[in-house]
């Protein structure tokens, strides 16, 4: 049977040198020639054939949103299509199908303006809709808004009725500061059936508001929505960019008018209204918005939610419960609303009714891992630890899977069962770097806390196995290095941690305080903490840090202003340890003994404070 005549342009065994000759973009590739022959194969059944697609100006690829220097528009992903739909309906030269095979390797090799390059040509000499598709979107990949542009201009050509082209065209122009270049593709799109016509006018806004002169988008604005002032949608896409560009007063008076169209009962309006009269900080005025907009016969959920959640900003949760309760009064099934409430009653702590409303999602169906997680954290609040277990256990899925699972082994410590609690960490696959993090974490946690820290040790030498370039497990590796006396290893992990972070203030504080405290290398420590201060000029800790630097240096005066500003922001055991003693040494001892005596009385148990008031003799001649 004889070929078809892409294969035999295309063979598997097409000469690899003249392919390569003839494309010198792809040329020095390391092993492209070994790789291309073991995957020209498999290649041609997902490539080749989405040139077929492409042909028939059918393909259909995945889409996503990118902004483009500000600019929101529709991006194809860079895997490529590979369903076949309808056989060519015009066939393409030799040529068009090299550059289309070229475009589809570099764009997979991430060598976009090569791709971009190809396509274009591609689609000039085929006149295809689908590749000048496939050139625009390649183009807004690599950022190329002049390619992009006139790619873009090509599949309006090629396909007039094509939204997306129009759309990405309109942008792009004016985007380049050419405006009234928009204006028919705007006209056009107010006109165009596949758009919801309460979305024509808002959408126009949404393409104009991205141009740098705003005055001369309002003007574009302001003319067409003229040929349209009765239509409430027109004028309020217009009030909404008054909005977007700061003209407060016009958008005011412009969404009032819009409220008494359509015999006011458009919800979408009074919704907006009353969020504009929010965010200009008259919430008063928009309560009395909402309400009114329920006086006047409109029952909506969205409305009444939304008065809801201002109602709770303003603590008024009586009448925010209220809200709630109408709506699931006459939508009983509503689950939305219902686990909101719930959620709502647990803040206020109005527990029991909240486990009413949440039993009655688990009966429903609706919700449940998240309904069982928030029932667990009722029973655990009410001390009911096995039962909390047990509920906990239920959430199987959901965003609060790894959550349950945190508090099922926060449990088992909690029931002196710190080998379990290990057990059950263990056991939870983490989804991704993040929760993997999050249980060594944990883990690390429970074991200091229980005191064992060379266990706690190795479960982050682990960790920094797995996530090597961890800020967060490097500081608390650090950390726990401190305690353990093991300064070099604080050194070394606060050091990698500041050459990826130089600006992190508490790792520069830690090192600075460490080297204060416990060498002599105290100059090296002063700028430590300086560049620490600078970042955090009001943290506590920075400034007992600066205090305690000053004090081993041996100027005292200076450390006492800023340890007093320390402890006069935090009342905190060792900066109380640290004043006292610089008061100690300057002489006066009965402050001293006034800031160690109320310290103790708030942590009798402390240990710095025991250990500086027992090494000047304070506890024993008391």
């Amino acid at each position: 049977m004889e070929q078809p005549r892409w294969a035999m342009v295309f063979h598997p065994e097409t000469n690899m040198d003249s392919f390569m000759k003839h494309n010198p973009g792809l040329e020095h590739d390391p092993g492209l020639a070994s790789r291309f022959r073991q995957s020209m194969r498999l290649f041609l059944i997902s490539s080749l054939f989405t040139v077929i697609a492409l042909g028939a100006a059918c393909m259909g690829p995945d889409v996503r949103h990118e902004k483009l220097q500000g600019t929101t528009v529709a991006e194809d992903t860079v895997s490529p299509t590979t369903q076949p739909t309808e056989p060519p309906k015009k066939g393409f030269t030799d040529k068009t199908l090299n550059d289309l095979l070229v475009a589809e390797l570099a764009r997979q090799r991430n060598r976009l303006p090569l791709a971009v390059s190809r396509y274009l040509d591609a689609a000039i000499a085929s006149r295809d809709a689908g590749i000048a598709e496939q050139a625009t979107r390649t183009a807004l990949l690599a950022k190329d808004q002049e390619r992009a542009l006139e790619a873009a201009r090509l599949w309006m050509e090629f396909d007039p009725d094509a939204i997306d082209a129009k759309q990405i065209y309109a942008a792009l122009s004016i985007h380049a500061g050419n405006i009234a270049e928009s204006v028919p593709i705007l006209r056009a799109l107010l006109e165009d059936p596949d758009i919801p016509s309460d979305r024509r006018f808002t959408l126009v806004g949404d393409l104009l508001i991205q141009g740098e002169d705003k005055e001369a988008a309002l003007a574009i604005m302001e003319r067409i929505v003229a040929q349209y002032d009765d239509d409430p949608n027109a004028l309020f896409a217009l009030a909404h960019f008054l909005v977007r560009i700061e003209k407060q007063q016009r958008a005011t008076d412009l969404l009032e008018q819009v409220i008494t169209m359509d015999d006011g009962k458009n919800p979408l309006v009074w919704l907006y209204y009353a969020k504009f009269l929010q965010s200009q900080g008259n919430t008063a005025r928009a309560l009395d918005t909402l309400f009114d907009a329920l006086a006047n016969g409109i029952e909506d959920k969205n409305l009444r939610i939304g008065l809801a959640r201002l109602l709770i900003g303003e603590k008024r949760y009586e009448e925010a419960r209220e809200q709630f309760e109408r709506h699931l009064s006459s939508h009983p099934e509503d689950a939305e609303v219902r686990y909101i409430l719930a959620l709502f009653l647990m803040q206020i702590e109005q527990l029991e009714e909240a486990r009413k409303h949440l039993l009655h999602l688990v009966h429903q169906g609706d919700f449940v891992h998240e309904v069982h997680f928030n029932l667990g954290q009722i029973a655990e609040s009410r001390q009911d630890l096995p039962g909390a277990m047990d509920l906990y256990r239920k959430v199987e899925d959901g965003p609060h899977y790894l959550d349950a699972q945190l508090h099922i082994a926060d449990l088992l410590v909690r029931q002196k069962d710190l080998r379990a609690a290990r057990e059950h960490l263990h056991s939870v696959s983490p989804g991704s770097a993040e929760e993997s993090i999050r249980l060594y974490r944990i883990e690390g946690s429970m074991l200091i806390e229980a005191d064992d820290l060379e266990e706690a040790m190795l479960v982050y030498d682990a960790a920094l196995h797995d996530h090597p370039e961890d800020s967060e497990l490097l500081y608390d590796r650090a950390m726990l290095a401190g305690r353990m006396d093991r300064i070099s290893i604080l050194e070394r992990d606060l050091r990698r941690l500041l050459s990826k972070e130089p600006d992190h203030a508490d790792a520069l504080n830690a090192l600075g305080y460490t080297l204060a405290d416990r060498t002599d290398r105290h100059q090296e420590a002063m700028a430590l903490i300086q560049r620490a201060l600078a970042l955090s000029p009001d943290s506590y800790h920075i400034l007992d840090s600066m205090g305690w630097v000053l004090y081993r240096l041996g100027r005292h005066q200076e450390a006492l202003g800023y340890l007093q500003r320390a402890l006069a922001s935090r009342q905190d055991a060792e900066i109380a340890a640290h004043l006292g003693e610089v008061l100690w040494v300057t002489g006066d001892r009965k402050a001293a003994r006034e800031v160690w005596n109320k310290a103790l009385e708030e942590a009798p148990g402390d240990e710095r404070l025991l250990e500086v008031m027992k090494r000047f003799g304070i506890l024993d001649s008391e």
